[in-house]
């Protein structure tokens, strides 16, 4: 069977599949994760199999909810952010939605995007909630906003890069995620989405299965974790299972990355939870 040619049977997505959740287990979670620079926004590195032989060597920077509002501290954040990836020198870079918050802010985005031009020769984003539940903003906007700055926006689409394939699902609330009719033969399926929760609502009839890794933010990380306990509350119809870390699918793949991103939003604060860039390296 080709899997690689199976589309899952789509009906409402976001009914919870705690069933589902049972196939994802969690391989490093929040306290054994590489950390490799320390600081207001951290760098989290973790290092994969090449999923095919041309990426072995290949690098990617993944970084999410921004929830940029133009701030003193937003841009502070943001600089660290674009100095973590700099030094990393990724072949991709990825944006995982959120990068606004309110709709009075939207004139700060271009300045956001900007600091990112020189991070990575490819550069791709997908939308988070807060871009979709802006429901009079059509999603030629969004493409537009990123083109400025030279980042294809993917928003049930998809775009070859080197030996990747990178796809973006649209967000599972706001929005209407699908996966591709087919995935390409020679290349590695890299899956964006902005929530994982958005992963386990597609994971039906064998439509995961060809993908290499799948890149997640929105949790915040909890945004709040006690010592020993972890946090209490993660934005997920599964509570905190999915809050943080590095996921494999029963049988070893699709692996997922949930990050903790960069801003706030629910809260004003994080307590006892890092802000981070993640990297990763194909070896």
């Amino acid at each position: 069977m080709n899997t690689r040619k199976i589309r899952p049977i789509y009906y409402p997505l976001t009914v919870p599949h705690p069933e589902r959740l049972r196939k994802w287990s969690c391989k490093i979670d929040y306290r054994s994760a590489e950390v490799i620079a320390a600081g207001e926004v951290s760098a989290t590195r973790y290092r994969l199999p090449a999923p095919v032989p041309g990426a072995a060597g290949r690098r990617l920077a993944f970084v999410s909810d921004f929830h940029y509002r133009g701030h003193p501290k937003d841009r502070k954040l943001a600089d660290l952010a674009v100095e973590r990836i700099r030094a990393f020198s990724p072949d991709f870079l990825c944006f995982g939605g959120d990068l606004t918050s309110d709709a009075a802010e939207l004139d700060t985005q271009p300045e956001l995007l900007e600091k990112f031009r020189d991070c990575a020769p490819v550069r791709f984003a997908v939308p988070g909630n807060w871009e979709r539940g802006k429901s009079w903003l059509p999603v030629s906007f969004w493409e537009e906003l990123y083109a400025e700055a030279g980042i294809r926006f993917l928003c049930n689409a998809g775009a070859e890069a080197d030996c990747f394939y990178f796809h973006g699902a649209d967000d599972l609330a706001g929005g209407d995620p699908r996966l591709p009719e087919s995935w390409p033969e020679e290349r590695a399926p890299i899956l964006l989405a902005h929530r994982p929760d958005t992963v386990i609502a597609l994971d039906t009839c064998h439509a995961l299965d060809p993908i290499a890794l799948i890149l997640c933010g929105h949790t915040h990380g909890g945004q709040v974790r006690f010592p020993f306990l972890g946090p209490v509350y993660a934005s997920s119809q599964y509570g905190c299972k999915l809050d943080y870390g590095l996921f494999e699918r029963r049988g070893g793949t699709p692996r997922m990355i949930v990050s903790s991103g960069v801003g706030n939003r629910s809260l004003s604060f994080r307590f006892n939870c890092r802000r981070e860039v993640v990297l990763v390296e194909f070896a």
